[in-house]
């Protein structure tokens, strides 16, 4: 009775997941129809809109808009284009056509030239020179993009008195390109609301209609092909439960050819085989729990032992690494690590230990340990791996031995200092270009003999450059046809990589080899490091405050702050503090006369490069100084013209000055080698 009961619970959860399914599939299919048909409608009226809009613009006379709202008079020519306007919103239904000038100091204010009215509409024509604030204030920042030249995105949809509608806004630009008046199209949109009201009904009733059809037909085959069939195998399974006892007999879903079927007969060659596997299967499991739990303790104290936490150095800008290591058993031979010998230098490690398993696993954590633990002493690679070897020599009965890449890098210079004993050749890419191998003698591997002499090199990474090194587990990773991935295979997989960060190229280099070996056994662990470096980078700065004299000494001070820190020399110092003291003064005097504005002083200093960069931004009137004529200083003072010699001091003492008027805004940057 119990088994009934289930049986009808688990119809009633398929066929009501099912109803759920299918309603959630049809609401969110009318909610995307819905949306994307009044999306479209919307889109043609607003279209339509501009299209009217643009013919309308094309009965103006903008050069003559300014005289009749100056003079509030019309003549022959604007009763000619009113007339033509007024039949324009008859002939295109539209609501209102008006040309109005916008006040760009308030955008609310609205003066009209032009006031057309379709003949439908129960409001008064505004008069020629009528102003008002009656702009809706969402419609800002479109208003200003259209002043700009640009054309509103938003369609400006809205519905009011005349209904659903959406308008069209354009600028009116005279013969000179100066934009004088905005021309706005209000089109009614009749048939928008009745178009989804239908739409919505008839989604609605099919949805319905299909949900209906779809749990009577559901209900049926359910209870046919599932429901019985499960409450007999069901059966099947809680009798065997209970005495344990093989059935002699074929039960009726072992004849099904579905998956029921397989379920079925599945049970039956259960109860055939779990009296001959259940004394093994204990003893068994239990061994393999034990053996399993060890090696998941050992995997994790493995895997703890390895540097995983990233970013590793969020204080260190100079560059960035990642690193990852997939043993091919439960513990493994390889082993990365990266540390900071000091503050200005670090340590890159790629090794791999002969052999596999708990034995390899054991020899990486002392060579790990001591390749460390010496570094850390101070000293070349080629002085670290001597040490090292002769201290793994010493008790090494298994003749257990390490390849290792060992490199020590200035973080603030690039330069660096590598050895190899019998590792894999590493993979360089400097900025901008291809990973290329780079290919050097190695030294034999670590602990094979006693007195080892191991080769070192120099090299100098540069800002963009990155460095990649890895163990043979990735060139020699093997497919189902026995073909290595290679070498080639891993440049051109690194190189398809784009410009990921390490993280990235290092996940898309597995993915790459898994998708190359697919089915196939991992024989070999596979360890990748990625070391970017960005050398030091520029700092910024800015202070924003009143453009006035007063403010000079504040605003030298906080670029002398910045200079100082950079170790900049006094007579540089001096020079860019006259160079800004000028222009500041310049943007105090005359920027905002006789007002008084705000700038802002930004300096950015490069140590790389050794430059400051100083710009200094107003939003006064447009000039640029640069255009200024260079005095004759050949001439004596009484025929020297007045002005103009701060700004040529400033062009002879800085190596560059550049000026740009950008977004209502002066923006002066003068730079310097220090």
């Amino acid at each position: 009775m119990l088994i009934h009961e289930k049986t009808r619970k688990l119809a009633v959860v398929l066929i009501l997941g099912i109803v759920i399914i299918v309603a959630a599939q049809g609401l969110v299919t009318a909610v995307i129809g819905y949306r994307e048909f009044t999306s479209v409608l919307e889109q043609q009226y607003n279209d339509t809109a501009y299209e009217i809009a643009e013919t309308a613009l094309g009965y103006l006379n903008p050069d003559k808009l300014r005289v009749y709202m100056d003079t509030l008079e019309k003549d022959d020519e604007y009763n000619e284009i009113e007339a033509r306007l007024d039949a324009l919103t008859n002939a295109a239904s539209c609501n209102f056509i008006y040309v109005a000038y916008i006040d760009q100091s308030n955008l609310l204010k609205t003066t009209y030239i032009f006031d057309s009215l379709n003949d439908s509409m129960p409001f008064n024509r505004y008069p020629l020179g009528y102003t008002a604030e009656d702009m809706d204030p969402k419609y800002l920042e479109d208003i200003e993009l259209v002043l700009n030249g640009g054309r509103s995105t938003n369609y400006a949809y809205s519905y009011g008195e005349s209904g659903a509608h959406t308008t069209a806004a354009l600028s009116v630009k005279d013969s000179t390109g100066q934009v004088v008046a905005m021309i706005f199209v209000e089109k009614p949109m009749t048939a928008l609301e009745n178009a989804r009201t239908s739409y919505v009904r008839h989604i609605s009733l099919s949805v319905a209609i299909i949900i209906v059809s779809v749990i009577v037909l559901f209900a049926a085959a359910l209870q046919s092909f599932v429901i019985q069939p499960i409450h007999e195998i069901t059966e099947e399974a809680r009798r065997f439960a209970i005495d344990h006892k093989e059935s002699e007999a074929e039960f009726k879903p072992m004849k099904n050819r579905y998956e029921i079927g397989v379920l079925a007969r599945s049970i039956k060659k259960m109860e055939n085989d779990i009296h001959e596997y259940f004394y093994n299967l204990n003893r068994v499991t239990a061994e393999k729990e034990r053996i399993g739990a060890e090696l998941n303790v050992a995997t994790q104290i493995q895997a703890n032992m390895l540097p995983r936490i990233f970013p590793a150095f969020p204080d260190h800008k100079e560059f960035d690494i990642f690193a990852s290591m997939n043993p091919a058993k439960e513990v493994g031979g390889d082993f990365y690590d990266f540390f900071l010998v000091d503050e200005k230098h670090i340590a890159l490690v790629m090794a791999d230990v002969s052999g596999k398993g708990v034995p390899a696993a054991l020899f990486m954590v002392i060579a790990k340990t001591l390749i460390k633990n010496r570094a850390q002493l101070g000293g070349t690679p080629a002085e670290i791996l001597n040490d090292v070897n002769s201290q793994l020599i010493e008790g090494n009965e298994a003749e257990l031995f390490v390849t290792v890449w060992l490199a020590i890098i200035d973080i603030t210079t690039g330069e660096g200092m590598a050895a190899n004993a019998g590792h894999e050749h590493p993979v360089v890419r400097r900025k901008d270009g291809s990973y290329e191998l780079v290919i050097y003698r190695h030294s034999p591997a670590v602990a094979t003999m006693d007195g080892i002499r191991f080769r070192e090199h120099a090299f100098k990474l540069n800002p963009g450059d990155r460095l990649f090194v890895y163990t043979d587990g990735v060139p020699e990773a093997t497919n189902a046809a026995n073909e290595l991935f290679g070498t080639e295979r891993m440049l051109a997989a690194l190189s398809a990589q784009g410009d990921a960060g390490p993280e990235q190229l290092l996940h898309g280099l597995k993915r790459s080899i898994s998708d190359f070996v697919g089915d196939a056994e991992q024989f070999d662990d596979i360890t990748m490091l990625c070391f970017d470096y960005f050398g030091r980078q520029a700092a910024e700065k800015e202070l924003t405050l009143d453009a006035t004299v007063e403010n000079l000494d504040e605003v030298l001070a906080f670029v002398d702050e910045e200079l100082a820190a950079q170790g900049c020399p006094m007579k540089t110092q001096l020079q860019i503090d006259i160079a800004v003291e000028e222009m500041f003064v310049n943007i105090a005097n005359y920027a905002y006369a006789p007002e008084v504005g705000q700038a802002t002083v930004r300096v950015k200093m490069d140590p790389t490069a050794n430059t400051a960069e100083i710009t200094l931004i107003d939003r006064g009137m447009p000039f640029d100084p640069l255009q200024r004529e260079d005095p004759d200083v050949t001439l004596s003072l009484e025929d020297r013209k007045i002005g103009g010699l701060g700004i040529y001091m400033t062009k002879k003492s800085m190596d560059k000055l550049s000026y740009r008027y950008e977004d209502g805004q002066n923006i002066l940057t003068i730079y310097k080698k220090l």
